[in-house]
């Protein structure tokens, strides 16, 4: 920040460098006269990554030194970039600011070569850690305010100017409840790889404590065998959902469990039934589990987990997008949710009663999958997909903001 007095660090990063501190009381004003005081500094080394260079510097600590950087989205894709290594491959996503650097060092540093990106617009700018990008630049984002034609209402004018500027200044959504915050901070924390890069989630459990799951196998068998019943008066039916449940297995969906079952530990079977769509085109036949089946003591899995917040845009948003380009395209994620695995410790809450024939005996499986009809699930689903754009973003950027 060429405007800058001083080199500023926030309480977070500082803490994170573990690095000693010095008490100070500095009042620090910026636009507006506005006041924040920084109680300590450090002595910190910056150091570049594309370059042999370091340096050290004093920084004052303050809670936050500013809001994210750049405010919004930055459409990028019409830009040529030189051959030049980039401070910043990320420059044009919002992200925290944890470091200013003041104008002394700027100055010092800076090398004094620049290119023009875009006529009228941003600069190239050389620097000890790669290129910087600044400038003026305009841009559309997704978060750019949208103008709906063809509205008709008997409110004044000023009224509905007042409402659309309220609606879209709310970018950001609702804050997330307690129990959202909890299922995302839980999801951040267990969520991991194999070694094939499938990501492995954990049921988010809902904390009460007066919440216990009671027996629920033998309303599972009951379930299964009026399932059975269901299916002798429609063959065709019957050897789809014969079929569906083959396929679960042969894929690794779910695995059968060796005779007798252990069921000392914490468990839950999972009625399930057979569901017809004969307006699909893949699947006419699919088989959805009931997670909200009542166990004895009167509670169901889907009462013992968190069901965690709705993490993809809403559906206004996604029909607006539609005005934005002559052509839309539509794709699904083919078997989604069952492209995600169930932590081990969690399968034993996700048994099913199965067997292929009436005739033979009634085997217990374990769902090794992510299973729709449990309440975390599509949190679960949607958040993977997010994290996946998230992990893979250097190697895909034009993804990530698609997805």
């Amino acid at each position: 920040d060429t405007g800058s007095m001083c080199n500023i660090v926030s309480e977070s990063l500082a803490r994170k460098l573990l690095t000693r501190r010095t008490k100070i009381n500095v009042a620090l004003t910026g636009i507006g006269e506005g006041v924040q005081q920084a109680k300590g500094s450090i002595i910190a080394t910056v150091q570049s990554k594309s370059a042999p260079f370091s340096s050290p510097l004093e920084f004052l600590i303050v809670n936050s030194p500013c809001a994210e950087i750049p405010t919004a989205p930055i459409d990028v894709a019409g830009w040529k970039f030189p051959d030049v290594p980039l401070a910043d491959p990320a420059f044009n996503l919002p992200s925290r600011v944890d470091v200013i650097i003041g104008s002394d060092a700027y100055w010092e540093w800076h090398t004094g070569k620049k290119q023009l990106l875009v006529k009228g617009g941003p600069w190239l700018v050389e620097t000890p850690f790669g290129w910087t990008v600044a400038g003026n630049t305009s841009h559309i984002s997704v978060a750019s305010p949208v103008s709906c034609h063809s509205i008709r209402s008997h409110e004044s004018l000023d009224t509905l100017l007042q409402r659309f500027w309220e609606n879209e200044t709310n970018l950001e959504g609702p804050a997330l409840s307690l129990e959202e915050d909890a299922c995302e901070k839980h999801y951040a924390a267990t969520t991991t790889r194999d070694h094939h890069g499938r990501y492995i989630v954990c049921l988010p459990r809902n904390p009460r404590a007066d919440i216990v799951l009671g027996s629920s196998k033998e309303i599972a068998d009951r379930r299964l065998m009026a399932v059975e019943r269901r299916l002798k008066i429609n063959p065709e039916v019957e050897m789809e959902y014969k079929r569906f449940m083959q396929e679960y297995e042969e894929l690794g969906h779910m695995r059968k469990l060796t005779e007798p079952v252990d069921d000392s530990v914490p468990h839950c079977y999972i009625p399930h039934h057979a569901v017809v769509k004969e307006s699909s085109t893949s699947t006419k036949v699919r088989v959805v589990f009931d997670a909200s089946c009542k166990t004895s003591s009167g509670y169901s899995l889907n009462d013992t987990l968190l069901v965690g917040p709705i993490v993809q845009e809403d559906l206004l948003t996604i029909i607006l997008r539609f005005r934005s380009y002559a052509i839309a395209l539509v794709a699904d994620v083919e078997k989604m949710y069952r492209r995600i695995l169930h932590n081990i410790i969690d399968r034993n809450l996700l048994r099913i009663r199965y067997r292929k024939s009436p005739l033979d005996p009634i085997s217990t499986y374990e769902l090794n999958t992510v299973t729709y009809g449990t309440a975390s699930a599509p949190f679960l689903a949607t958040r993977t997909l997010q994290q996946v754009a998230h992990d893979h973003k250097d190697q895909f950027p034009k993804a990530v903001d698609p997805v």
